[in-house]
């Protein structure tokens, strides 16, 4: 297990100024978007909202690493990442809010997707491929809790595929060799489900590229941890995955804190080289992370 702490001095970490002040924009904007969005569904505007609050630096940090060509699966608290990399905007937010229907207003999904539900489109308007190689992609969001780990298997695994099939290593359009990374995120209360501990473990068999972001802050909407796992502490339940160097197979573990910047980058740094370099699937248990909101606007755990 790879804990990544604050250290009194970071060499490795070559943030400048100008980009620090950058990322607390952007996560103080975010959080904005969280209240406000929240205040227009409690006053009757808006039908129904689910926010990134309290997920915010994990996200900065993560989509410094997210390369064109890679892909996203990932669930409702993104909204942080989807702004980092430009997939979604404001505007876009709000009209997911509010059910607009416009595909000019919401591109993901005009209205046809619960809001907070993020996409990149993967065919044009005549049903042919988009390059996907040259672009941030993201899979269609699903509402259905861990829904998003089985798809993640499949983006993961066709890096590897077209990094070891010469045959398709032509079709440029859609990998530069499988250097491209899939990135999944998930809350620590949806890795109760089966599904994500059957895409982890074939992942992990598979030895494909990603980096698995699990975003805990100690609770599924009112249910503490001990409630829902046999280890309180999910990095315990996930060191069984660990990495075996005489195999070579299992995932690099990584355990950081929501709230320390410093460390966050360098734990997705690392955890993306791995996985783009090496295929070495990678974990990062963001443990201590806050949600101010409760868990949606239905509900006032």
């Amino acid at each position: 297990m790879n804990v990544i702490k604050r250290q009194k001095s970071l060499p490795t970490l070559s943030t400048t100024k100008s980009e620090i002040i950058a990322d607390y924009h952007l996560a103080y904007l975010s959080r904005r978007i969280s209240l406000t969005g929240r205040r227009e569904v409690l006053n009757g505007r808006a039908k129904f909202g689910a926010f990134g609050a309290g997920k915010e630096l994990a996200q900065i940090a993560l989509a410094k690493v997210f390369r064109e060509g890679d892909f996203r699966s990932g669930y409702y608290r993104d909204q942080t990442w989807m702004l980092a990399l430009g997939i979604s905007t404001i505007q876009q937010i709000y009209a997911q809010l509010y059910g607009s229907t416009d595909l000019n207003a919401d591109p993901a999904h005009g209205g046809r997707n619960m809001p907070a539900h993020y996409a990149t489109r993967m065919l044009d308007e005549a049903g042919n491929w988009l390059p996907q190689s040259d672009r941030y992609n993201s899979s269609s969001d699903i509402a259905p809790t861990s829904g998003q780990m089985p798809r993640l298997v499949g983006l993961a695994y066709a890096s590897r595929v077209y990094r070891e099939v010469e045959a398709l290593q032509h079709l440029t359009q859609f990998s530069h060799h499988g250097n491209e990374v899939a990135f999944g995120s998930i809350g620590n209360g949806s890795t109760a489900e089966g599904a994500f501990w059957e895409a982890i473990n074939a992942m992990g068999v598979l030895q494909a590229p990603v980096v698995m972001s699990i975003y805990d802050d100690g609770y599924a909407i009112s249910v503490p941890n001990e409630h829902q796992f046999i280890h309180a502490d999910l990095s315990q339940q996930l060191a069984g995955f660990g990495y075996d160097e005489t195999s070579g197979r299992g995932y690099q573990l990584f355990r950081v804190a929501g709230w320390d910047y410093a460390a966050l980058i360098e734990a997705y740094r690392q955890a993306a080289e791995l996985a783009r370099e090496k295929h070495i699937p990678a974990i990062v248990h963001v443990v201590e992370m806050t949600q101010p909101q409760g868990h949606s606007t239905s509900g006032s755990h």
